[in-house]
């Protein structure tokens, strides 16, 4: 034997019933019917969700939707360093810088835009940020009709102060009683810009260094206080 199939030669031969079809179509319907009746009457076992009454509760690590984040006078906490931008293997975040009123913020993002299309939520971004600024949540219903709608500007990430999330937060830095707390933010710092003004304030024993929580330079952009300087007992500094 040579091996060679002939292809036109008739290996088996059909029945009447199988010329027919109508015995292989009726035995299909008939597992179809078995299992929507079976289905119908246990409906509360079955594998699948009836989306969008019921919704799967994912993990508190699960990667959807990003949200920015902001500080308590509502401005970002993200100062366009562009750490996300370059940890992106996708490139789909694009970032224009621009300088903050406040000195104290340095700058900020005049645009801020993810790509959702381009997106592999990898989570690469939330892991770059050193100013906590960018989280993701488990919100994963995003459905676009063009390229456009896909491509989420501040206005659709900043997160909306007073307002729950979507879905909950997801993937983040730190998570509630795992004994992590974020990094204070650079404005809550009393230091206030000028020659010698970091001394002095070390001479009056007030923490110079990056501390957490409001500062005097940490105030709303309309000017108005938002905290009291923070007070370190210094052993070396005598009162």
């Amino acid at each position: 034997m040579s091996g060679v199939v002939d292809v036109g030669a008739r290996l088996t031969k059909l029945t009447l019933s199988e010329r027919l079809y109508l015995p292989g179509v009726l035995k299909g319907l008939a597992v179809t019917i078995r299992h929507f009746l079976r289905n119908l009457v246990a409906i509360r076992r079955l594998p699948t969700i009836l989306y969008p009454e019921r919704k799967r509760d994912y993990s508190d690590r699960f990667r959807g939707k990003h949200i920015l984040t902001t500080r308590d006078d509502g401005t970002l906490k993200c100062v366009a360093c562009y750490m996300c931008a370059e940890a992106c293997p996708a490139e789909c975040i694009t970032i224009v810088a621009g300088e903050h009123p406040k000195i104290a913020y340095e700058k900020y993002p005049v645009v801020f835009d993810i790509d959702m299309l381009r997106c592999v939520f990898c989570g690469f971004c939330v892991d770059a940020c050193p100013k906590d600024a960018i989280w993701m949540t488990r919100n994963y219903e995003m459905a676009f009709f063009n390229r456009e709608e896909a491509i989420f500007g501040i206005d659709k990430l900043i997160a909306k102060p007073g307002l729950p999330v979507k879905d909950g937060l997801g993937y983040r830095p730190y998570y509630p009683g795992d004994g992590t707390v974020p990094p204070g933010d650079a404005s809550s710092s009393p230091v206030i810009p000028g020659d010698g003004e970091r001394d002095r304030l070390r001479e009056k024993g007030i923490d110079a260094e990056h501390t957490t929580g409001p500062g005097p330079v940490n105030r709303s952009l309309d000017g108005s206080e938002r905290g009291q300087l923070a007070v370190r007992q210094d052993p070396m500094v005598k009162s």
